[in-house]
Formats: C-alpha cells, sequence, structure tokens
C-alpha cells in the first residue's frame, strides 16, 4: 500500500524552520536534529556540502552552545523558508527546503 502524506502549508514549514533554530539557540541539538531529514543536504556558508544526518550533525556542532544563533526574521517564499539569523560575531542568510515534517535542506549565505 501507498503511504499517503500531506505536505506543509508554507505557515507549518516556516514553525518547523523555527523550531529548529530555537533549539539550536537553546542548545538542544538531538531536538535540532531530530526536525532534519537522515537524507538531508546542508551547504554551509564557505560553500562545502554535508550529506545525511551524520554528517549535518557534526557540522553543527559549532552551534551547540546556547545562544550561538539568534533568529532575526523569518519568511515563506514558495516552497522555502527563508530566515536570518545572528551569530555572535557574523549574519548568514539560511534557506530552507521543509517537506514532511523535517528539513530535507539548508544552504547557508554570509551576509555583507
Amino acid at each position: 500500500m501507498k503511504e499517503s502524506h500531506k505536505d506543509l502549508s508554507p505557515e507549518e514549514a516556516k514553525a518547523v524552520v523555527s523550531e529548529f533554530v530555537d533549539s539550536l539557540s537553546e542548545g538542544r541539538m538531538i531536538d535540532a536534529l531530530d526536525l532534519i531529514a537522515m537524507d538531508a543536504v546542508l551547504r554551509d556558508e564557505t560553500g562545502r556540502e554535508q550529506r545525511g544526518i551524520r554528517a549535518i550533525a557534526k557540522s553543527l556542532l559549532p552551534y551547540r552552545e546556547p545562544h550561538a544563533v539568534a533568529l532575526e526574521t523569518i519568511e515563506t517564499a514558495g516552497a522555502e523558508v527563508r530566515v536570518l539569523f545572528r551569530r555572535k560575531k557574523s549574519r548568514l542568510r539560511g534557506s530552507f527546503s521543509v517537506s514532511r515534517g523535517r528539513i530535507r535542506s539548508l544552504r547557508l549565505d554570509p551576509t555583507p
């Protein structure tokens, strides 16, 4: 039997991304990782690509310190959720793809 699913509305996808950033900000890595698909892809601000939950978990280790990131803005743009968040010494733009309640891809770009 085929599994059916209802994809998320833009507001539901936005809520998933918000919870992900909040979890990182509060140092709750397990909760943050629970929102990422096992086969997700992350491209960090240096252009390096991480594939799969293990590689992504390793790349997120610098963010595990509480308050290492703070969400500034979040908006939906079609199927994407775009965020601007602050780190201690920089700001990053993030573009998230969310499906079935999990983050499928994340692209981080530095801001000027």
